[in-house]
């Protein structure tokens, strides 16, 4: 069986690199990028996508006559993207490293940039030094992730936070969630600029290391690479690189040479994958367990309680749990409540994390136990009245049971539900099993750090139902 599975698997990816080995001959070319990297790749106020790389590009595949579609991807999964055929060029503030020119193939470099840090502007911090025992956030996916998690920096730091764009990376160090933010400083510099963030952010003069912006496509369309370096060598030769860096930047800041791997503080160590998705299945297990240990008896009580006067208040809070999206509840109860309420100094994402879930699954949990509470009927409260038997004990003895049997299968689904929306909680910088293993397939361009994270969350979750199938068969009367 397995065999088959893999000869499937095997056939597909064959065929795909057939595909896409023919990128070159193609008429139309898909860029991907990532449309939240100004001044390199951005949407303006009518949403079209703008920028020197998207300026650079137009002009490049102008003078290969072919027509090119710019489309947004997640960067975390941009190899992946190019492997498979979804795009055909990555083309938007893209740096050398080691792992990428492994997993793509690389033009030379068409502009330097350097890896910096940003701090408040009152911050005590100003130099590399002073990181030390502080937290650092990052852009998930980012080659500046990759060399501040190999540098002899991340040895002293207190706390590595990743998150989706710089954007987010900003706002941590803004309300003080973390002390610093590392960030391309082409793109920090005009992000500050046009959003008028100097006097509140300062960089620091000492960059983390300097690197290489590269255009990549699909490893052995070596003439697609070649045809995209002769388009780039001649807009240089005739200006028109100049005239685009001048608009952006106000000054030339191309090139094209052979890439200069150059690296002042990387120490090159390499990740244990293994040891990744490990620390990612921990992270969810334990978030998973506290939540269900908590939502499922606080929704079960809130359940009862709506026979009170409490009815009005449990009624507006299940609609508000359940009417918003659960990731929109994450960044308000991480970015909102401070702002709200400024006295509120919670730090801790774990915790943030594990209210957010514990309310809003709470609020499912309610809805269900409901369902079951008027599942009975209403000729057993009567009798019960009748035989004056105690509340607390006609609960416990006589409805819970009932109610349970009748709930459990929507506890189930409910449940293994959890098991998946954990994911969510890399929103804020937790790297949960989902994250661990995007970061390895960013690293390696390898998707089956992907299949054995199918396996582990489909383990998981048929091994909650068989316990609720057990629990559900126990229970007769």
């Amino acid at each position: 069986m397995w065999e088959k599975i893999l000869l499937t698997i095997s056939f597909f990816m064959s065929a795909t690199n057939l595909v896409q080995a023919k990128a070159e001959d193609k008429q139309k070319v898909v860029i991907g990028l990532d449309i939240n990297v100004p001044p390199m790749g951005f949407l303006d106020s009518k949403g079209n996508v703008i920028g020197f790389d998207i300026d650079f590009a137009k002009e490049t595949f102008k003078l290969l006559n072919k027509e090119i579609i710019f489309q947004p991807i997640d960067w975390d999964s941009k190899e992946l993207e190019l492997n498979t055929g979804k795009i055909d060029v990555i083309w938007n503030g893209l740096s050398y490293t080691p792992e990428r020119a492994q997993a793509m193939l690389l033009t030379k470099t068409y502009m330097q940039n350097n890896q910096v840090f940003i701090v408040k502007n009152d911050s005590m911090i100003s130099k590399i030094s002073d990181l030390k025992q502080k937290s650092i956030c990052v852009q998930k996916g980012s080659s500046g992730e990759v060399s501040l998690r190999n540098s002899i920096v991340s040895k002293n730091v207190k706390s590595i936070i990743a998150l989706e764009d710089m954007v987010c990376c900003l706002n941590e160090v803004h309300f003080s969630k973390s002390d610093a933010t590392l960030v391309d400083e082409v793109i920090a510099r005009y992000y500050l600029s046009k959003n008028n963030l100097d006097g509140e952010f300062k960089i620091l003069e000492e960059p983390l290391s300097t690197e290489s912006y590269v255009i990549a496509v699909k490893k052995g369309n070596t003439k697609f690479k070649d045809a995209i370096e002769g388009a780039l060598s001649e807009l240089i030769k005739i200006g028109k690189a100049k005239e685009i860096s001048e608009r952006w930047f106000g000054k030339d800041k191309t090139c094209f040479k052979e890439i200069e791997e150059t690296c002042t503080n990387a120490a090159n160590e390499n990740s244990n994958f293994s040891s990744e998705l490990l620390k990612g299945l921990t992270q969810t297990l334990k978030l998973f367990l506290i939540c269900f240990i908590l939502a499922l008896p606080f929704g079960g009580g809130l359940a009862f309680l709506r026979g009170t006067k409490l009815k009005f208040f449990i009624d507006i809070y299940t609609t508000l749990m359940r009417g918003t999206p659960l990731l929109l509840q994450i960044f308000f109860m991480f970015y909102g409540l401070p702002i709200i309420f400024p006295g509120l100094k919670i730090t801790n994402r774990f915790l943030i994390g594990v209210l957010a879930f514990v309310l809003n699954y709470a609020a499912y949990y309610t809805e269900i136990f409901r369902g079951g509470l008027k599942s009975i009927d209403i000729g057993q409260y009567e009798a019960i009245k009748v035989l004056q038997i105690p509340k607390f004990k006609a609960t416990c003895k006589i409805i819970l049971p009932q109610v349970l049997k009748v709930c459990l299968p929507s506890i189930c689904n409910e449940t293994i539900n959890l098991v998946k929306d954990t994911a969510l909680i890399f929103s804020i910088g937790i790297v949960e099993l989902l994250t661990s293993a995007k970061n390895v397939v960013n690293q390696t361009a390898n998707i089956t750090a992907y299949i054995v994270v199918f396996a582990i969350y489909l383990t998981i979750c048929a091994a909650i139902n068989l316990i609720f199938k057990v629990i559900e068969n126990k229970i007769k009367f």
